[in-house]
């Protein structure tokens, strides 16, 4: 158990540490960058799309070195052959889709749990990231009110124009 806890830790710190360093890059790296709004969004999307693959093949390789390196369990249901395999069974665990087709034995249970909690962390922090960026990149044009001029959220009028109800004040 000792062995599937420190493989689990080893493998959260290098998919924290590698999704830090890819959002930290996102923020102040990709400045640098002359780009439109729309295209850094896609950028940052793509980036993002590729740091989760990446950190899901860590947990591949994690689950190939428990099982065939440290024999800390195996797996049942449909058989494992190839590292894509290996792969598929991280996609499903990270993203939390768990189709069930493959499922872990012993202490590669402890392993598939914690890459769960992890995926589900990675991703809410992307989305929150990305959120974020598109709050500050977007350019949000005021609605149209079917009762008057076009606001905003605040429900201010454009600049120039009075709020009907204040007397023009």
């Amino acid at each position: 158990m000792l062995l599937s806890i420190t493989l689990s830790a080893l493998a959260f710190l290098a998919t924290a540490v590698m999704h830090l360093a890819m959002l930290r890059w996102c923020s102040n790296g990709m400045a640098r960058l002359s780009m439109r709004a729309s295209t850094r969004i896609l950028a940052i999307m793509s980036l993002l799309f590729v740091t989760h693959m990446l950190e899901i093949g860590v947990f591949a390789l994690a689950f190939v070195v428990a099982e065939r390196g440290l024999g800390l369990g195996s797996f049942a249901g449909e058989p494992i052959v190839t590292l894509l395999d290996y792969y598929y069974f991280s996609a499903i665990t990270y993203t939390s889709l768990g189709i069930g087709d493959i499922f872990p034995i012993g202490h590669l249970r402890f392993l598939t749990g914690v890459e769960a909690l992890i995926g589900l962390l990675l991703i809410a922090w992307s989305a929150s990231f990305l959120y974020a960026a598109m709050n500050r990149l977007w350019v949000w044009q005021p609605c149209a009110n079917p009762d008057g001029p076009p606001h905003d959220m605040s429900r201010q009028p454009p600049k120039g124009q009075t709020r009907p109800d204040d007397g023009g004040a």
